[in-house]
């Protein structure tokens, strides 16, 4: 059985709220507590086990006495804090130990670690931080939201083959519609890089719906967007940030005109899964040997076990050997140009 390791003490209310998280997916049955490593200072996390009543649950925990802090750099938390939770978790990844990574902590040293520790699945350069979030005909997956944030267009369409992968055999959905972010949708629109990306990925056997515009995003008619890790990142933040706007608005509309409180929690109920970034657990970084998961800083029980829950779908759906497989078919030399025929 492919095993999970989480860094117990990442983020904002770990390690409580990491290892509620935990409790909550054994109960679920997303996995078996012999599925899962913790990392973190042993005492640290053999406390919190005893305060979820898991201390004789037969959890494995690595130690990794050295505690990151807010203002440690990427590179000072490798350097400086090798045994850190995030980098013995990656090692363990790398050893062949543990098959998944998840954690809270910080998305720059988790992208760096897994860069230096795993190298990249075959037939990819860079790896991407894929996201999902929930439209209104399904959920789509946007792809970078921030590991690089200057790509080449040979970085787009191994985003494009990555995030159409994972979405395939994560939920099931064959040959999803894959769309890359532009300011229009006609096909003369856009940067260079957005014009090279676009040439590359129409000559792939991917179900290419070409450009598609900002406001066309949460129709839910494309499966996979893919982008540059900063118009990325901007787009998933400030969607969060739209979304807890309209939230307080319509809530505080609703007590305004007298909406009785249970009426108001039923509508909440129905809206909060599609706009709670707990619903998926976290980002998932592609392109590399292993499934990493970088969950949000905030992150609470609810968000720990659903990144558990999708990192196992993840595995049992062999997403990164799709990834390779499809890969192989990419005849692409340089960094833009199609192999010659």
């Amino acid at each position: 059985m492919a095993k999970v390791v989480l860094d117990a003490v990442g983020g904002d209310h770990a390690p409580a709220e990491a290892i509620r998280g935990v409790a909550l997916a054994l109960q679920r049955g997303y996995l078996q507590p012999s599925d899962l490593i913790l990392t973190g200072p042993v005492q640290v996390v053999k406390d919190a086990l005893a305060a979820e009543n898991l201390g004789a649950a037969g959890i494995a925990v690595v130690d990794a006495p050295d505690m990151l802090a807010e203002g440690d750099s990427p590179t000072d938390a490798l350097r400086k804090k090798p045994r850190n939770s995030i980098a013995v978790g990656m090692h363990l990844v790398k050893e062949g130990k543990a098959q998944s990574f998840i954690s809270a902590g910080s998305t720059g040293t988790v992208v760096a670690a897994a860069t230096v520790g795993l190298r990249c699945l075959e037939g990819i350069r860079r790896p991407g931080i894929a996201a999902i979030i929930h439209g209104e005909k399904n959920p789509f997956l946007v792809m970078d939201v921030g590991a690089n944030p200057m790509p080449k267009s040979r970085h787009l369409l191994e985003y494009a083959v990555m995030g159409s992968a994972y979405y395939e055999h994560t939920f099931g959905v064959p040959q999803p519609r894959v769309g890359l972010l532009n300011i229009g949708s006609e096909e003369m629109k856009g940067n260079p890089l957005v014009k090279e990306a676009r040439a590359l990925i129409k000559e792939t056997a991917l179900n290419f719906a070409g450009n598609v515009e900002g406001v066309e995003l949460f129709s839910g008619n494309c499966h996979v967007v893919i982008t540059d890790g900063f118009t990325g990142n901007v787009l998933l933040k400030s969607s969060e940030g739209v979304a807890e706007y309209m939230l307080r608005l319509v809530v505080g509309a609703m007590h305004k005109v007298g909406v009785p409180k249970e009426l108001v929690g039923k509508v909440l109920a129905e809206v909060m899964p599609r706009v709670d970034y707990s619903e998926y657990g976290g980002a998932l970084l592609l392109g590399v040997e292993g499934i990493v998961t970088i969950c949000h800083g905030r992150s609470q029980a609810p968000a720990f076990c659903n990144a558990i829950r999708f990192a196992m779908k993840a595995l049992s759906g062999n997403v990164n050997q799709h990834i390779v497989q499809f890969a192989k078919t990419l005849a692409v030399e340089g960094e833009g140009a199609p192999a010659a025929s």
